[in-house]
């Protein structure tokens, strides 16, 4: 599909950008615009990292297609601090409240806050779960984040204590060190590194919990245009296998899969679309095999083995632990 221009109003300023109709915006702001505070994390809407303000509303970037964008007035998590940098008041109430541990989905839930809190001002905390349903937190909980919406709809936010003061005060809240880069989108995660030239990689994954593979045949993704390499087991020098207790993990599978996502070839391209396009070029010929999918399946005499020689990889296997022991 052919690229168009695309007008668009970021963050206060007038930006033109090149891009296919169906390209996402999330990929179009990180990508084009370096704004790495939208957060990819699930490309699929349920995570709610890549919340930005679209047109007044709450909208993950994710599901926005840049045909529907254009002339769209966007505001991300980079785009709401002071003149001088000063955080918002709500960025300032989730340091306070302890509202950011990894700091992942932090600007996700800062932009659905905002959204909520510039069209009502004191909200209930039903409405409060409503505008963010559509932000998942991992690590935090949602409590302390509920906490520091709340305080906002009805309480001023106190200032921040200095992070320099002797920190052996115990038992007295302090902020995390790194909380204003969690909360005004400057915390750099692994898919925000950019450097120039640099190629993207992709993994081919099985789509089979357990099979048997009869070929991995790589040639037409590796005389793609734009891609570098193509690395299948063919190409792991010495050792194909490795493990912590055991050595029963393959780096890239050779003889069979043994869950749904097992690794079997890697890709590396000038551009993540076309390490995508290329993924879809090898081709990967299955012989499904049984699956066992419990522990009970798992214990019968004639149960399917996932790893056929147990011994070679634990010399003291001997199968059923229940076979061997009474449990009370």
């Amino acid at each position: 599909m052919y690229d168009q221009t695309y007008h668009l109003t970021v963050n206060g300023k007038s930006v033109q950008v090149t891009a296919a109709p169906d390209t996402k915006l999330m990929d179009v702001l990180r990508d084009q615009l370096r704004l790495t505070g939208v957060k990819d994390g699930c490309a699929t809407g349920h995570c709610g990292s890549c919340m930005v303000i679209q047109d007044g509303k709450a909208v993950r970037a994710c599901l926005v297609l840049m045909k529907r964008a254009d002339g769209a007035n966007i505001t991300t998590i980079e785009g709401i601090a002071g003149a001088n940098g000063e955080l918002h008041p709500i960025q300032q109430a989730f340091i306070d409240h302890g509202a950011t541990q990894c700091g992942f989905c932090t600007p996700g839930f800062v932009m659905s806050a905002k959204a909520l809190l510039d069209k009502n001002p004191h909200p209930t905390l039903p409405e409060i779960h409503k505008a963010l349903e559509w932000n998942i937190c991992r690590c935090t909980g949602h409590n302390a984040i509920l906490r520091a919406v709340q305080d906002l709809a009805g309480q001023p936010v106190p200032p921040l204590p200095s992070v320099k003061k002797p920190l052996h005060a115990i038992s007295q809240p302090l902020p995390r060190p790194d909380a204003v880069a969690k909360v005004n989108g400057t915390g750099i995660y692994v898919d925000d590194l950019y450097i120039a030239g640099m190629l993207h990689g992709k993994t081919l994954r099985s789509a089979y919990p357990h099979a048997r593979l009869k070929r991995v045949d790589a040639s037409k993704a590796r005389a793609l245009p734009g891609v570098v390499a193509v690395l299948t087991a063919d190409d792991v020098p010495g050792r194909k296998d490795f493990g912590v207790h055991e050595i029963d993990w393959p780096v890239l599978c050779y003889d069979k899969v043994r869950y749904v996502g097992d690794a079997i070839a890697l890709v590396a391209a000038e551009s993540e679309a076309r390490a995508d396009d290329a993924l879809k070029l090898i081709e990967v010929v299955y012989e499904p095999l049984p699956v066992v999918a419990g522990p009970k399946q798992a214990a019968q005499p004639n149960a399917p083995l996932v790893h056929e020689h147990p011994e070679k990889f634990a010399p003291h296997a001997h199968g059923n632990f229940l076979a061997h022991f009474a449990l009370d």
